[in-house]
């Protein structure tokens, strides 16, 4: 069980507690009436808002949730599937992440393609993104079909909170799609394994770490871990 003894957004009056000034403990317990112990709020799951009482002391609690909500914000790892005959397709999502309204910082990118087929314009994209403060790198294919070919892809993601692999023939919102994760998952503390957006799945990149190696492949590990979350509340679908 977790409590709210000792946190930042704790309002106390006469040693019990009357508030969570965060507003999130709404979403951390599965009963409707307040739960406490030792005058304190208990919950069922971590919250992530949970700061020290002395933490960001000389700021205002609107400054302090602002500052918590700024940390909180999903790493995002776009795995980039250069598959497309047409430039213009990767060009096309390329484009969306640069003019994404999204903390920059957060967003990495690695561009997967055939270095016969695109080693000569990736380069140019690349610094393109850089330019716009988005971290990003590339994973030539030399050989087709090795299977250390997507996993060179993840370790570059590794610190992501979730992941997608996206074809450049892709059909997605990633402006909807991000403000959406960013919603469920750090406002209202959701535990949603699965984004979907259109054409693209947003994993959550501990379920990818636990499932990758069974399948070494990423395209059937998506789909089997879609059907595992489909008709559950770890699944949220974005429209």
């Amino acid at each position: 069980m977790f409590n709210c003894k000792d946190c930042s957004f704790a309002k106390i009056e006469n040693g019990h507690q009357e508030k969570c000034l965060a507003d999130k403990y709404k979403y951390l317990q599965d009963d409707k009436d307040v739960k406490t112990e030792d005058g304190m709020f208990v919950y069922d799951r971590l919250c992530l808002y949970k700061r020290s009482a002395e933490w960001q002391k000389e700021k205002t609690t609107e400054e302090k949730l602002e500052i918590a909500r700024e940390q909180l914000f999903p790493n995002i790892g776009i795995c980039l599937d250069d598959d497309s005959e047409n430039p213009e397709d990767l060009e096309n999502i390329v484009n969306q992440i640069i003019n994404l309204e999204y903390p920059k910082g957060k967003v990495r990118v690695v561009i997967y393609s055939f270095f016969t087929k695109a080693g000569a314009r990736i380069p140019s994209i690349l610094t393109k993104m850089r330019s716009a403060g988005i971290s990003c790198s590339s994973v030539f294919i030399i050989e087709d079909k090795v299977f250390e070919n997507e996993t060179s892809v993840f370790k570059k993601l590794a610190e992501s909170t979730f992941l997608t692999k996206l074809s450049s023939k892709s059909s997605v919102n990633l402006q909807k799609s991000l403000e959406e994760i960013n919603l469920k998952f750090n406002d209202e503390l959701k535990t949603i394994l699965v984004f979907k957006n259109e054409d693209a799945y947003f994993i959550n990149k501990t379920y990818v770490s636990q499932s990758y190696l069974e399948f070494q492949d990423y395209a059937k590990m998506q789909k089997s871990i879609f059907n595992k979350v489909t008709n559950t509340e770890y699944l949220h679908i974005i429209k």
